[in-house]
């Protein structure tokens, strides 16, 4: 009998299905269980054609057939020849399993917690073993930057370090909740989603991009409800300036039916539209005509502008038009094989597709958002990318989502208990440091895989280490707008308002809504800013900043101003060799060079990837 993953991977989730003249093209074997390390030959029949991994990470394949197993987890191959496709789906275990090692018993984890449940049956399945718990310190770090997207501050980190409640976790948690910087924080990451920037191709414009995101901020802080949320940008009408929501309907670069449609799907449902005009591809997430009859609910929708420079009105036009396609009028219909909706003209169809979004048996609306929070915290989702539901791109552990979008449902859609509930399961506190068994890893959640910060937030780290921040100014579109000095990255709005380092840094253009934009990857530009730039340097060496304040602080007691910024930067104290190190180094300079040297010593702090990394 398939195993579930099996089941999902090769009929869909949700009522996606493969069509029968799909079938056509066989592989064999149907369904693969391998080990890592083991070379494959699928037999193809007819051969030729093309192949294709959803997980190129776990296993690779070649348009001959040939399988090559790398990592233990879960993919899907595809295979295509002409308009027939097969798909098979695979399984790798670790080769270096303890279970299946003589005299070395798998370890059980503790299951209490919903996620670790699933997680652990899962890493059990494929012979992982789960890392180690983190340390308090790794904890602290890792949930201040990953929760609200800052370092906490020094106070904040000793008062911590020194806590002996053994629910110190929880009380962390409960107090990021109620700082500032979280709403920041993930208001920027919901910008990132629904487009916010002035310029092209959202062309929102300044006013309409600063009322836009104090709303999502204010939402965010206030603990709205993710479905309130939806609604609001649904249902609302009127001034882009004076109703936020309204942006919703502006921030596209087309404001059609389809383009509307196509906005919808990859915000609430994580699905993308671009496979639906292609009839010959029977793994996309709907048809032409389903695509169609979800852009049949946006046919009313109207903009008119004001007296006011570049303000917008949004509205619904009074009667529900039919939707014209080729003289052929398509009736609006729900996704997922739902079915036609009876059509009338006096009825309100973004009620209608709001109802059915947040309704509670909605398949696709809590797993989207919930796998979203997964990966902004684990820095990869369940189903990899998040935002490409599709029955060829399953998700890797089908439990685990549903474990999440039920805890989301039974919340009322609470998006800050949703991040409580990942954040004090074990798999989250995991160490980033492996095993023999979980070295090779990257989808089942058996460690913390570190990775860099992001772009805006390691900005505004260097900004808390040297009290320089990044300077915007924007003289495009007038008037010429400029930020106060001490302005943060996070909070900035707009990213038509960029600097040089959060380009260089992978910050996103919002062009799109895909997770895409936002790149962590190492560049050559990056190094040679952080090894050797002026503008860093001008941060460092800022007179009456950070560094030199600091300095001033502690006098001749480099212990403390060596401890200040380990707790500062790594919210951890220095090990001996590490206080001794550093001490020495700025002792041992001439005296009209200490500050030099302590500036250097910040320098060199700033270069490691303990601070550079979320671990």
């Amino acid at each position: 009998m398939p195993t579930q993953w099996a089941v999902w991977a090769t009929f869909g989730i949700l009522g996606f299905g493969i069509s029968a003249a799909a079938l056509a093209l066989t592989v064999t074997p149907a369904e693969i269980t391998t080990t890592t390390g083991q070379t494959l030959r699928l037999e193809i029949s007819p051969g030729g054609g093309s192949a294709y991994s959803n997980a190129p990470d776990i296993v690779a394949i070649a348009s001959d057939g040939t399988l090559r197993a790398l990592s233990p987890g879960h993919a899907l191959l595809s295979f295509r020849k002409g308009n027939d496709y097969a798909t098979v789906p695979v399984t790798v275990k670790n080769a270096d399993s303890p279970s299946a090692s003589a005299g070395a018993p798998f370890p059980k984890p503790d299951d209490s917690h919903p996620i670790d449940l699933v997680v652990n049956r899962n890493l059990r399945a494929l012979g992982v073993q789960p890392s180690a718990l983190c340390t308090d310190a790794e904890f602290l770090r890792r949930a201040c930057l990953d929760l609200m997207g800052a370092l906490p501050p020094v106070e904040k980190t000793r008062e911590y370090l020194a806590d002996t409640d053994p629910r110190k976790r929880e009380k962390l948690v409960d107090w990021i909740f109620t700082q500032p910087a979280y709403a920041e924080y993930w208001a920027m990451r919901w910008c990132d989603v629904l487009r916010v920037k002035s310029e092209f191709p959202s062309n929102l414009w300044p006013q309409a991009v600063a009322v836009y995101h104090a709303w999502l901020r204010d939402a965010l802080a206030a603990n709205m409800r993710y479905d309130a949320i939806a609604r609001a940008l649904l249902l609302t009408a009127g001034s882009n300036f004076r109703n936020p929501p309204v942006n919703f309907y502006r921030a596209t670069d087309k404001r059609t039916p389809e383009g509307l449609a196509s906005a919808f799907a990859i915000i609430f449902l994580g699905a993308r539209l671009d496979c639906a005009d292609r009839d010959d591809y029977p793994y996309r997430t709907w048809t032409k005509p389903q695509a169609r009859g979800l852009a049949a609910f946006f046919t009313d929708v109207a903009y008119k502008s004001t007296g006011e420079w570049k303000e917008e009105i949004v509205y619904f036009n009074d009667w529900w038009k039919p939707y014209q396609v080729a003289g052929k009028t398509i009736t609006p219909s729900l996704p997922g094989g739902r079915g036609d909706v009876a059509f009338n003209r006096m009825a309100n169809p973004r009620k209608i597709l709001a109802d059915w979004l947040t309704a509670p048996d909605n398949p696709y609306f809590a797993r989207a958002v919930a796998d979203r929070y997964w990966a902004a915290l684990f820095g990869r989702g369940i189903r990899q990318p998040v935002d490409d539901v599709r029955p060829d791109n399953p998700p890797s552990n089908p439990e685990l989502l549903d474990v999440l979008a039920r805890q989301l449902i039974a919340t009322g859609h609470d998006l800050r208990a949703l991040l409580r509930f990942i954040v004090t399961s074990q798999t989250y506190q995991r160490s980033s440091v492996t095993n023999d068994t979980n070295r090779a890893d990257v989808q089942n959640f058996s460690h913390y895989i570190p990775r860099r910060l992001d772009a805006e937030v390691l900005a505004d780290a260097i900004g808390t280490a040297t009290g320089g921040y990044e300077q915007f100014s924007s003289r495009i579109p007038e008037p010429i707008a400029i930020w106060p000095e001490d302005f943060h990255s996070v909070q900035n709005p707009d990213s038509s308002v960029t600097t040089g380092f959060l380009e260089a840094f992978g910050r996103p253009g919002r062009d799109t809504s895909y997770t895409y934009e936002r790149t962590l990857a190492p560049t050559l530009s990056q190094a040679l800013y952080l090894f050797d730039s002026d503008q860093l340097a001008k941060k460092i060496g800022k007179k009456g900043g950070a560094v030199s304040t600091i300095a001033k602080k502690f006098g001749a007691d480099y212990d403390g101003f060596t401890e200040e910024y380990y707790l500062m930067l790594l919210c951890r104290p220095p090990a001996a060799a590490e206080l001794d190190r550093a001490v020495r180094f700025i002792s041992e300079s001439p005296d009209a060079n200490k500050l030099k040297a302590q500036q250097d010593f910040v320098w060199a702090l700033l270069n490691t990837k303990e601070f550079l990394y979320n671990h």
